[in-house]
């Protein structure tokens, strides 16, 4: 799993997305969301017998300028192309990220959107970052009881009677289109 940090600190830390400093970080919204099963009964009122949690949504945004608030670090327009480019390798990598917070620490998410707006009153990003929890799935097994396993079945477990058949390469061949014609109308 990738390890990327999204951090900012209460403690004057600069903040950081990834690796890339984040000149001011304005928003950080936690969503935490759950639904409620709803069935209709016979005197027509509903009842509900679970509540099942969403992942929980992470949304964060901040600003990226062309300059750098530290003197030896370079700025201009390539730290805004570094900005950019960074963002972009979290979203194409498709890994979980990690996001540190003076507020929280967030493991195991996924960037599900990410905006980046320039406009023309200055050489900055606005950068709004929604992340997902990842909730993995934890393989368990068990043994079924002797008593429960059928006679004809006992030892077979992952094997079938039947032969597997024969592998063929048939690549499906290319259908011609379609004859049926759009017909044009006034709508209703």
């Amino acid at each position: 799993m990738a390890f990327v940090t999204l951090l900012f600190d209460l403690a004057g830390k600069q903040s950081m997305l990834g690796s890339i400093p984040l000149d001011a970080l304005l928003t950080e919204e936690t969503e935490l969301t759950a639904s409620v099963s709803k069935y209709a009964v016979e005197d027509g009122s509903v009842i509900s017998d679970h509540i099942a949690q969403e992942p929980e949504t992470l949304s964060l945004s901040g600003v990226i300028t062309a300059a750098s608030i530290y003197t030896f670090l370079s700025g201009g327009r390539s730290k805004l192309i570094a900005a950019k480019d960074a963002i972009r390798q979290i979203h194409e990598r498709r890994q979980p990220v990690t996001i540190v917070t003076g507020a929280d620490i967030y493991q195991n998410y996924a960037m599900t959107k990410a905006a980046i707006t320039r406009k023309n009153e200055g050489e900055k990003l606005d950068v709004v970052c929604n992340f997902q929890k990842i909730v993995v799935a934890q393989l368990r097994e068990a043994d079924i009881p002797a008593d429960k396993v059928a006679p004809s079945v006992q030892g077979k477990a992952g094997q079938t009677g039947a032969a597997g058949g024969k592998v063929s390469d048939t690549r499906s061949q290319s259908t011609p289109a379609s004859n049926l014609k759009v017909q044009g109308g006034s709508g209703t």
